[in-house]
């Protein structure tokens, strides 16, 4: 796609595992009851499409990606990243709205839901233009408050 987001592969998934920020640790614990290396590696055999956010400097800052959902035409869309992706938060949100067009080319809606707590990837999602359509109070493994989210794909 560009200099800045490439295919996923193994060694990405074992750098970012360890390093992911707190909020995306804790929602992955909270969703899954898994550690992040597992949701990841799930995320990489599993998606459709999985790729890794680089650094100017080269190295990963976290890991995108889109698998099949259950209900027609829609792919569950997810993100973990390390407290790096702050820093270069300019440069990822450049590019943000274009990766995501190519994420939803092959779906109709694009859903999921994000721990209640993750404060960053909400102000992210409603900045992309998905809609909150509801707040569970007690979801996952965890059963801790979530909130789920869509985005219907534009041009259709």
């Amino acid at each position: 796609m560009n200099k800045y987001l490439r295919k996923t592969d193994y060694d990405d998934v074992y750098f970012l595992a360890p390093r992911l920020r707190q909020a995306d640790y804790d929602e992955c614990l909270a969703a899954t009851g898994r550690e992040p290396l597992g949701v990841l590696l799930d995320g990489l055999k599993l998606g459709d499409q999985t790729y890794t956010m680089v650094a100017p400097t080269g190295v990963p800052v976290g890991m995108l990606g889109v698998a099949k959902s259950i209900i027609p035409d829609a792919g569950v869309i997810w993100l973990c990243a390390t407290p790096d992706i702050e820093k270069y938060q300019m440069t990822f949100l450049r590019h943000s709205k274009a990766v995501l067009k190519h994420l939803q080319q092959d779906y109709l809606a694009l859903h999921n839901c994000v721990d209640a707590r993750n404060d960053l990837h909400i102000k992210w999602l409603k900045w992309m233009g998905f809609t909150f359509i509801t707040k569970h109070e007690r979801w996952g493994v965890q059963q801790r408050p979530f909130h789920e989210f869509v985005r219907i794909k534009q041009d259709v």
